[in-house]
């Protein structure tokens, strides 16, 4: 890849050790079941807090000019922070103790009062809002890994960024080879999974796995278009081939993955980012090139279509074995949880109730145990109440105010390398939330820190078109 390819852009404080630990917690995040088993999410938890302690004491030492370029930045980077803060927030809001009188006089809570006054518990005192206080507190810790990557991505140099992405995509391809070697000769690679002789990688569900896979697709076509670009006559036409063919290898194995998982959301919305991704992702210099712009949609639709070849038959027996998704008893959980959201708004239930809350909403039908919605933003809305709306406000907030910005420098002088893989990840971050909507995706530790680290890599402030026109650091 080319020197100018990410450019200079750079909020100044991850260092190269914070980058290193946030290296770590990317690479450990899908190892144990996608991060969800205790010692798993602990050891994310505690590399998280040494990734911010360091971000922090950063940003205490820093020394900001008061230039109105550096001042907008402040701005960006106090919005950023206050949404990385989030757990946080949920922790003061949902663990405050009220006044007993207070907390029965919540809504939905009068039922639980009657239950206390029968099970002749004392009702004074002081309680958390939240109804499970115990696992409202595991949630809060759980979510501070999101924080870390978010923080990370937001903070890093360009060239860490392009190394980070480069490293996130090569723990996709070994999901994703893992996978079909799951599917294949190799059925005892599910590591002790119940569900043997399916494409899981080491998580424990194929949807989750999907997902995981999918977010890094976009990752890969702008890898694959950087190395498809125009380059200066003193590069090796070799060398170029062979990143071509390299990054063309990964994306092939990328989707491969996603397709013998015979995940129906993950399927959908790989297809759709893939050929976003395709469309978009093109190299500034090459726009008016019919060749390269052509030929980078080119070869994604060739490698979707060889992909596709090899795992459409598990991929149509899902699509014809289940029924729609609206008469499935999957439909049934979300309209519990809506009517559990209805009922505990606007201050939720709390962080991590569901699995104790929802036995009482739990309409006819469902059977079974059931530990989340398979919807992520009904759920949040239950468990979280305006404190979850308002938060994603703010993040809405903040990535349309990025689409915006992005049009803007587009139509003035084009999208520089970094600004396209902030539209990578833009699209990767956009997959998940689209398979957030039958899925929980959102609950499992390694898709959540890749989608924080996804938002926050898309957050970053746009380079200067003259600073990435002076060259800049090599991501490969």
């Amino acid at each position: 890849m080319r020197n100018a390819d990410l450019g200079h852009s750079t909020t100044g404080l991850a260092s190269p050790v914070v980058v290193g630990f946030g290296f770590l917690l990317l690479g450990l995040a899908p190892v144990i079941r996608g991060g969800n088993r205790h010692v798993a999410l602990v050891l994310l938890e505690w590399v998280s807090l040494l990734v911010l302690l360091a971000l922090t004491i950063q940003a205490l030492s820093a020394n900001p000019t008061g230039s109105p370029a550096h001042r907008l930045e402040r701005r960006r980077a106090a919005g950023v922070w206050l949404l990385a803060l989030a757990p946080f927030w949920v922790a003061l809001f949902q663990l405050f103790p009220l006044p007993s009188g207070w907390w029965k006089a919540l809504p939905g809570h009068v039922p639980y009062a009657e239950g206390l006054a029968v099970a002749r518990v004392s009702g004074a005192g002081y309680f958390p809002m939240s109804l499970t206080p115990d696992f409202t507190l595991l949630s809060v810790l759980a979510g501070l890994p999101l924080s870390a990557a978010l923080l990370v991505a937001y903070h890093a140099s360009a060239r860490h960024l392009g190394l980070l992405v480069q490293g996130l995509i090569v723990f996709a391809v070994v999901q994703a080879v893992l996978g079909l070697l799951q599917m294949g000769p190799f059925p005892a690679l599910s590591f002790g999974s119940e569900r043997g002789g399916r494409a899981i990688g080491t998580f424990a569900n194929r949807n989750h796995f999907a997902s995981y896979i999918t977010m890094t697709v976009p990752l890969a076509v702008w890898m694959l278009s950087q190395a498809m670009a125009p380059v200066r006559r003193t590069t090796s036409s070799q060398g170029v081939r062979a990143k071509g063919a390299l990054w063309g290898v990964a994306l092939f194995l990328l989707l491969s993955g996603v397709l013998v998982s015979a995940s129906r959301g993950g399927a959908v919305t790989c297809l759709v980012v893939t050929v976003l991704a395709a469309m978009l992702l093109r190299h500034r210099a090459a726009q008016g090139s019919f060749r390269h712009h052509w030929g980078l949609a080119g070869v994604a639709t060739l490698l979707a279509l060889v992909a596709l070849a090899a795992g459409v038959d598990a991929l149509l027996a899902r699509f014809e074995g289940e029924g729609d998704y609206l008469d499935s008893e999957r439909w049934l959980y979300v309209i519990g949880t809506w009517h559990a959201a209805r009922e505990f708004w606007p201050f939720g239930s709390g962080l991590g109730s569901f699995a104790s809350v929802f036995p009482a909403f739990q309409p006819l039908g469902v059977h079974g145990f059931v530990e989340h919605a398979h919807n992520d933003y009904v759920q949040l809305l239950m468990e979280g109440g305006l404190l979850v709306v308002v938060l994603s406000l703010v993040a809405l907030a903040l990535i349309f105010r990025q689409v915006a910005a992005l049009v803007r420098q587009d139509r003035r002088s084009g999208l520089d390398p970094q600004a396209l893989l902030q539209v990578a990840c833009g699209l990767g971050l956009l997959a998940v939330l689209m398979h957030s909507w039958v899925e929980f995706n959102l609950r499992i530790p390694a898709n959540a820190i890749l989608a924080a680290f996804l938002l926050g890599a898309f957050l970053r402030p746009l380079a200067e078109p003259a600073s990435w026109r002076r060259g800049g650091m090599d991501a490969s």
